[in-house]
């Protein structure tokens, strides 16, 4: 106590110090003047600072053009010359849409029968959408979306899924098994994570959710151990889409040779709101993995968290050492990672709505929990956002992980990372196209080196003459395919279809131009634009359509694997 107190008075000296200078400064600045004038002088420096803040944090965050944009936008489509047009343009993209939905029709249904159907009609029924679902990806030609592809594995998991299919969660009295198997499946991916006994989960719906549930937990300590009201994390802009959706972002560049975030940038973006630094391993749009004990240190020194998003590559990157190939740290063994997200639907080859929320103890889990202790219902608790949630994937989860074992893992992973370090090999080594990226894990990102040439056109061939979907990226402009068992087999095959599509492209550049083009207009657009366009081809997908409409006006346009794919064309060819 005696030491304390005198740093304590140290410290006073110190202040005083330093308190000195900016007093005789103020001192000298307002001797003389009326209470008025200084009251007056005062507010109009605080005005002037609030303005400074405000014009940073969107210099910070996206820049000034780009915010005058956004805030005009809005206004501008309420004029009715503008809006009058722009209101045409969806009614004929919403028919394009149902269209392209109502090709593949199977006996559609809008209203409950009146007499129910016999099982066997019903099954009938199932094989034939199982069948008209199964012909766009068993060729091995997609880009991600399907990680394991063989029925035997899936007819496995479906007699496990199906045992459980009505089992909840919520009710762990009356489902010991199935809170014993969701426990099980949390501990198990941490001990792959290299967490210790002090580290803790919780079993989600899916990566979109760990995410949401890490973010909260930061939120919330913030707020009760550092009086934080008006939170914010530091993220790359590669970063997953699911962080814009869990709150206030301040987004670093990244490098621009490795597409790994650049650590400088993302140090002057932390201030005193900051609750929690991000960083991917890997991350989607170009497979590049964050150098995650830099990070670390960032957040240790100033006392914030540290997510690390392996959503895609959860159950590759922990197997990667094993299965030859060198990563650096990233997991529980770095000092500084306070929490990590996986999911095992993706490469541990479990059905979809399982994922795998990990922290590095029980304090900050506690702060992910959603109470309501004076609901009427009675005390009322969920570890997540969810309260009901199905059984099904749970158990089919646990069964997938027993199956293969570590020894099954390292051998996918060998296959999967191999073929990625194959393809990307071959791209280097290729003319006319380069990486985007450092492709480590799943992800294989490239572009086209010849000016005029656009690398979304080079997709489009890939696709018309080849059969390849792969997912079209921007900022910057690139293609990428998300390697999988399926197409893993394929590799070679790949590098061959895509050194005859360059030879293509070059010599016909105006033969493929669709994705091009929307993403061409795009890039000039300002978002609400393009999020009209984005909601309309939303609101199609979740109509039910009774037949195939008359064909419309406007052309259809391919799908990406994510997102809304390359529909906006139309739509901002008006604007």
């Amino acid at each position: 106590r005696p030491r304390l107190f005198l740093e304590d008075r140290e410290t006073s000296k110190m202040v005083r110090a330093m308190e000195m200078p900016l007093q005789q400064l103020v001192n000298s600045l307002y001797r003389g003047k009326d209470a008025y004038g200084v009251l007056r002088s005062a507010s109009y420096w605080a005005i002037l600072l609030r303005v400074f803040l405000f014009l940073r944090r969107i210099h910070n965050r996206q820049g000034l053009k780009v915010w005058l944009i956004e805030a005009v936008a809005p206004k501008l489509k309420k004029l009715p010359a503008v809006k009058n047009k722009l209101d045409k343009e969806m009614s004929g993209q919403l028919a394009s849409f149902r269209e392209k939905f109502g090709q593949e029709l199977t006996q559609p249904r809008l209203r409950l029968p009146e007499e129910g159907m016999p099982e066997q009609d019903i099954l009938s029924l199932m094989v034939e959408r199982k069948e008209l679902d199964t012909k766009h990806w068993k060729d091995g030609k997609i880009t991600g979306a399907v990680y394991h592809g063989e029925q035997k594995h899936y007819d496995f998991i479906a007699q496990v899924f199906g045992k459980w299919g009505f089992a909840n969660p919520l009710h762990p009295g009356i489902h010991p098994a199935l809170r014993q198997m969701d426990s099980e499946v949390v501990r198990m991916v941490i001990g792959m994570y290299n967490g210790g006994d002090e580290c803790c989960g919780a079993f989600t719906t899916g990566g979109t959710e760990s995410i949401l549930m890490s973010i909260k937990a930061y939120r919330d300590w913030a707020l009760a151990e550092k009086g934080i009201s008006d939170p914010n994390i530091v993220i790359c802009n590669t970063a997953h889409a699911a962080f814009d959706k869990a709150g206030s972002l301040r987004e670093a560049l990244p490098d621009d040779d490795d597409m790994q975030i650049d650590i400088a940038h993302m140090r002057s973006l932390i201030d005193g709101n900051t609750v929690a630094i991000v960083g991917s391993c890997c991350q989607y749009s170009h497979g590049a993995v964050d150098d995650i004990e830099e990070m670390a240190k960032v957040a240790l020194r100033h006392n914030i968290g540290l997510h690390v998003d392996c959503c895609l590559g959860g159950f590759l990157v922990p197997f990667m050492e094993q299965a030859g190939f060198s990563l650096k740290p990233f997991d529980f063994r770095v000092k500084g990672v306070t929490s990590i997200s996986c999911d095992p639907h993706k490469y541990g080859f479990a059905p979809k709505g399982s994922s795998v929320v990990m922290f590095s103890n029980k304090a900050l889990r506690h702060h992910m929990y959603c109470y309501l202790t004076q609901w009427s219902g009675g005390i009322y608790a969920t570890p997540t956002m969810t309260g009901s949630r199905a059984g099904g994937p749970v158990a089919a989860t646990w069964a997938s992980m027993c199956k293969f074992g570590v020894a099954g893992y390292v051998e996918t992973t060998r296959q999967i990372v191999g073929a990625c370090r194959k393809i990307s090999e071959g791209v280097r080594q290729m003319e006319g196209v380069k990486l985007i990226g450092k492709p480590e894990v799943c992800v294989v990102a490239f572009t086209t080196t010849k000016e005029g040439i656009s690398c979304y056109s080079l997709a489009d061939c890939m696709q018309k003459k080849f059969g390849w979907e792969l997912a079209s990226c921007q900022n910057p402009p690139c293609v990428h395919l998300a390697l999988t068992l399926p197409t893993s087999k394929n590799a070679d095959q790949f590098l061959l279809d895509l050194k005859e599509s360059v030879k293509i492209v070059f010599a016909e550049p105006k033969g493929f131009t669709s994705t091009a083009g929307m993403y061409g207009m795009a890039a000039s657009l300002p978002s609400s634009f393009l999020e009209d366009a984005a909601a309309t081809y939303l609101d199609a997908m979740s109509e039910a359509i009774s037949s195939v409409p008359a064909k419309a006006e406007l052309d259809l346009f391919p799908l990406t694997s994510e997102g809304t794919g390359s529909e906006c064309m139309a739509y901002a060819n008006t604007v």
